[in-house]
C-alpha cells in the first residue's frame, strides 16, 4: 500500500544515516521496507505506547517509546528524514517543530480528508498521478 512512499524515500534519502517514523502506531512494515532498501541507514520508529514498542522490537528497526508532543530530542539527532503516516492533526505542528530543531526533512502522509491543511511551507509530492504526501524540507542537502 505504501510502496510509492518507500520508493520515494529510497530514491531521495539513499545516503541518510538515520530515518525516523513518528507515531508508528500498529504499522511497522513501512519502516521495515525502508530498512530493507537502505540497509546502511538506521531506521527508527517511535510511538508513545510503550507496551506496543516493547512488543515490536525487531533486529532491523529500532522501536523507541517517545511522545512527539514532548519529544526527547536526542533520539532524533542526525536524522535526515522524519515521517508520519496518517498522524492525528494535532501532532502535525509538534512534528514540524521537532524536524526544525533537528534539521531534518518532514514527510507527512495525511488522511485523504486532511489534505487541505498542508499549504504554506509544504511541497505536495505526487507519484504515479496520486498524492504521496507533503514534504517540508530542512534546507540541508539530502543524501
Amino acid at each position: 500500500m505504501f510502496d510509492d512512499l518507500v520508493d520515494y524515500v529510497r530514491e531521495n534519502y539513499s545516503r541518510a544515516t538515520k530515518i525516523v517514523e513518528l507515531g508508528v502506531g500498529s504499522r511497522i512494515e513501512v519502516a521495515e521496507k525502508i530498512k530493507k532498501h537502505l540497509p546502511l541507514t538506521e531506521v527508527l520508529v517511535t510511538d508513545k505506547d510503550e507496551a506496543w514498542i516493547r512488543k515490536h522490537q525487531t533486529g532491523q528497526v529500532r522501536a523507541v517509546a517517545d511522545d512527539v508532543m514532548f519529544p526527547q530530542t536526542p533520539i532524533y539527532q542526525n536524522a535526515s528524514l522524519v515521517y508520519s503516516i496518517h498522524p492525528p492533526f494535532e501532532i502535525v505542528e509538534p512534528m514540524v517543530a521537532l524536524a526544525g530543531r533537528i534539521g531534518a526533512d518532514l514527510l507527512v502522509v495525511p488522511r485523504s480528508d486532511e489534505q487541505e491543511m498542508f499549504h504554506d511551507g509544504w511541497k505536495k509530492l505526487v507519484r504515479n498521478g496520486k498524492t504521496l504526501g507533503w514534504l517540508r524540507t530542512s534546507g540541508k542537502e539530502r543524501g
